[in-house]
């Protein structure tokens, strides 16, 4: 994604987004997560979406590039795909104060096979830890519920033949987009990207 270009308006191709002039977007990271909503939404009868926060331990020294996040993001896709589970991933990385960045991840899942985001959330703690070299038990993989919009308060659901599917959608949108916000992203590296999408299969 060499360029990026800032969207402060509050729609962007006819979906929801969180923005506005005093917190922009990056408008071709956007447009990928929505690109990656839309061919799941297309693709199953429900979607669900969760939200879910990598961190590292707080005495790890990092490396000014996404190896781990690159490393368990691949990993957690494989875990889905062994467990029946078809999903697109989103990550952003944050860093603006702090010596460690951490990372934003939006699994978009088909709502057939995943009822809510803890179990999604657990594969990905197991293998995070692993990456990571943490115990589970430290959690450093949480999940952030989209507040009054869940479902069973861990996600968005997307139901294609129900009566809110349309606002749901412009709901999941608007709500992971935050991922492509440009705040937060002061202190990443000369090089290192600031988004990972997995690929959507070419028809």
């Amino acid at each position: 994604m060499p360029k990026r270009h800032h969207h402060t308006e509050s729609r962007l191709n006819n979906l929801s987004v969180n923005a506005d002039p005093e917190h922009p977007v990056y408008r071709e990271a956007t447009t990928e997560i929505q690109k990656r909503l839309r061919y799941m939404v297309d693709k199953h009868s429900q979607v669900f979406v969760g939200h879910l926060e990598f961190r590292f331990p707080p005495e790890m020294e990092t490396q000014n590039n996404n190896r781990h996040i690159s490393n368990a993001i691949r990993k957690c896709r494989m875990k889905l795909k062994r467990e029946g589970i078809d999903a697109q991933l989103v990550w952003a990385r944050e860093q603006r104060n702090s010596d460690q960045p951490h990372y934003h991840c939006y699994p978009i899942c088909d709502g057939n096979k995943v009822q809510h985001v803890q179990r999604v959330a657990g594969f990905f703690n197991e293998i995070w830890s692993r990456e990571i070299d943490a115990s589970p038990e430290s959690n450093y993989v949480r999940y952030c519920p989209p507040q009054e919009r869940a479902d069973n308060n861990t996600g968005i659901r997307i139901r294609r033949h129900g009566s809110d599917a349309e606002t749901q959608l412009h709901n999941a949108s608007h709500w992971m987009s935050y991922a492509a916000k440009v705040n937060e992203k002061e202190k990443t590296p000369e090089g290192c990207r600031m988004f990972g999408f997995t690929q959507i299969p070419k028809a």
